[in-house]
């Protein structure tokens, strides 16, 4: 279900930038943002919990400086981590800005005290943390601190400036370990190498999977002053080899187009992939704007040394991408993944598997509208979320939102909020269990209003045990597995041969009422319906129930013979069960199938006492008279 959007903040003069969105593998998550309060700017947060939005309240209330660069992760529980960039002092008449964090614990009603991940990060534009935040509360930011702007800097350098505007920089990491920050240490290659002027889309990004398996991407030149896409792995204890990941020839012929933006995504297992936006250049091999991807395979696998080469998203002979976008990536642990930009005015996904390439597909929804960034999220199930700035028939600007259902079906919606306005920033933040935020901002400067918008996965597919072989109706116990939605509020329904028959079941298994089941091969399913009203069916399973007993009939033969046969038609008789009495002193056991000869005419009674294979039991009394 695509929720209907709910307006954080705004519209109006006091909402300034948004930070992002996050959510958890539990369905809590929130927002972060910057709103000015007594004509500063602080950072606000959302919290979204129990499927509700809670009144934003302010993260760095200790603070009386200016706030900037807020970014949000979420973890089970409610739990929200939010850093940010304010001043922390002032050295020789320059500002100095640090990097701070604090945290909103579970059931916690206030962030807690903020804490000071580096004391030096500049003067403070362009820091443009990236946060990832694992389920466990284990998490990483990782960022960029200014060290010579060749302006207002007062570290005098020998340091060349390869180009007009650029800075010097490190790219940092530091780790959280679920209470405090660890020491941030450097990831760039060479800090002696001017970077591209900071901006929002050449920030460093990190991607953190469910077992502290991490990697983090950035943009640096190499000595020859062209910009690539750099990354590599970083553990508990340090950090693995810087890898180039955006191309450096194609065709056969030198790339010298920098690499202006990319998209890094993590899975739980750790696998990376990162995608690549080069801008079209006349004269150069690419002939175009280009997008590439490439893969860095889980740290257990035989080649998770280095990424595999940089693939074209796209067939060489297709047109150059038009007007393409920041371009989003996500990936999970089945290897499958989505890349979602917009192009030539239209959304696009493409999907793939670990071993297949890209699969381009347009994705259904509004015309696309600004060049603000795409986001998109994967469903584990399969599936996922895409989102994107998008015009309605009418011309108003909001946000298309796609959802892709595992089972193949999809549907898309044009949102926005109460004001009519361009989107100019755009974040998701998805869950393990395919939920996923939506946030935004939209309209003009002077009257911004930050939305959110839940969207919600139904329950993950889920299987269903029977009893192996016939059974009575007493021992006819089916079980399932959980249902495990972040939504919440499961319950389950039996469905026999395609009818609802039992609802309301809030255990993981259940016994069907007798009446409902007689004799014979059933087919049963499970039905689990969330608190949203989703629902995701099991396949079909069959079970094989004998609630009757054994059937004897006597047939007479000529000459005063009878023939009694003993029959079950589901589970089976057993011989060694059975036993006939002829009504003359006659008796015999362990047959199925038995022949008497009377000596002498008369009416007799036959009793038969039977079992079957499930342990119906009955006796026949079945009278007969020869002559």
């Amino acid at each position: 279900m695509i929720l209907a959007p709910t307006t954080i903040a705004g519209p109006g003069s006091q909402v300034g930038e948004f930070g992002g969105a996050a959510m958890s593998a539990d369905g809590s998550g929130g927002v972060v943002y910057i709103a000015q309060t007594g004509g500063i700017q602080h950072v606000f947060a959302a919290q979204y919990v129990d499927k509700q939005w809670r009144a934003p309240v302010r993260v760095d209330w200790q603070s009386p400086y200016p706030a900037s660069a807020p970014r949000i992760a979420a973890a089970d529980g409610g739990w929200l981590v939010v850093v940010w960039v304010a001043q922390i002092a002032t050295i020789g008449g320059v500002v100095q800005s640090a990097l701070y964090s604090s945290t909103l614990g579970p059931g916690a009603s206030s962030f807690g005290e903020p804490f000071v991940i580096d004391p030096d990060v500049g003067e403070g534009p362009g820091v443009d943390p990236s946060l990832a935040l694992a389920s466990s509360g284990q998490g990483l930011v990782a960022y960029r601190a200014v060290t010579d702007n060749f302006s207002t800097s007062k570290v005098t350098t020998m340091i060349p400036q390869l180009r007009p505007g650029d800075v010097l920089a490190d790219i940092r990491v530091a780790r959280y370990a679920g209470q405090r920050w660890r020491s941030p240490f450097r990831v760039n290659r060479d800090p002696r190498l001017s970077m591209r002027p900071p901006s929002e889309v050449n920030g460093p990004q990190v991607g953190l999977g469910r077992g502290n398996e991490a990697v983090v991407a950035w943009q640096e030149p190499e000595p020859n002053g062209t910009a690539r896409i750099w990354a590599r792995r970083v553990f508990a204890s340090g950090m693995g080899l810087a890898m180039q990941v955006s191309p450096t020839s194609y065709d056969g012929q030198p790339v010298t187009v920098e690499a202006s933006e990319f998209a890094l995504s993590v899975s739980q297992l750790g696998e990376a992939k990162v995608v690549s936006l080069l801008p079209g250049v006349a004269g150069t091999p690419l002939g175009g704007t280009r997008m590439f991807v490439s893969t860095l395979p889980v740290s257990t696998a035989d080649n998770a040394s280095q990424f595999t080469p940089p693939a074209l998203i796209g067939s060489p002979s297709a047109p150059p991408l038009s007007g393409a976008s920041v371009p989003s990536v996500t990936v999970d642990d089945r290897g499958a993944f989505r890349i979602a930009f917009t192009a030539a005015g239209a959304a696009q996904t493409l999907s793939g598997g670990e071993r297949g390439p890209p699969s381009p597909e347009l994705a259904l929804g509004p015309t696309a509208g600004s060049d603000a960034p795409t986001v998109t999220t994967l469903n584990p199930a399969g599936g996922g979320v895409t989102g994107w700035p998008a015009i309605d028939a009418q011309g108003l600007d909001g946000v298309g939102v796609r959802e892709d259902f595992p089972s193949g079906g999809a549907q898309a919606a044009f949102l926005s909020g109460v004001s009519d306005g361009a989107i100019s920033q755009m974040a998701a933040g998805g869950s393990e269990s395919g939920e996923t935020i939506v946030g935004f901002r939209e309209g003009s400067p002077g009257a911004y209003e930050i939305v959110a918008v839940p969207v919600t996965a139904p329950p993950p597919e889920f299987s269903l045990q029977t009893p192996i072989g016939w059974v009575t109706p007493a021992r006819s116990r089916l079980s399932w597995s959980e249902a495990e939605d972040a939504t919440g509020g499961v319950t389950y329904a039996l469905v026999l041969d395609g009818r609802v028959v039992e609802r309301g079941i809030d255990s993981l298994s259940t016994v069907p009422p007798r009446r409902l089941l007689g004799s014979g091969v059933r087919h049963v399913q499970i039905l689990a319906t969330d608190a949203s009203g989703q629902q995701t069916l099991t396949g079909e399973s069959e079970l094989s129930v004998d609630g009757s007993p054994p059937l004897a009939r006597v047939r007479r033969l000529r000459g005063g013979a009878v023939l009694v046969t003993v029959h079950d038609a589901q589970s089976g008789a057993v011989a060694k069960a059975t036993s006939i009495s002829f009504g003359d002193g006659a008796r015999l056991r362990g047959r199925l199938t038995a022949r008497h000869n009377y000596a002498r005419p008369g009416r007799y009674v036959i009793v038969v006492q039977m079992r079957d294979k499930v342990g119906n039991r009955s006796t026949a009394h079945i009278r007969v008279e020869v002559g």
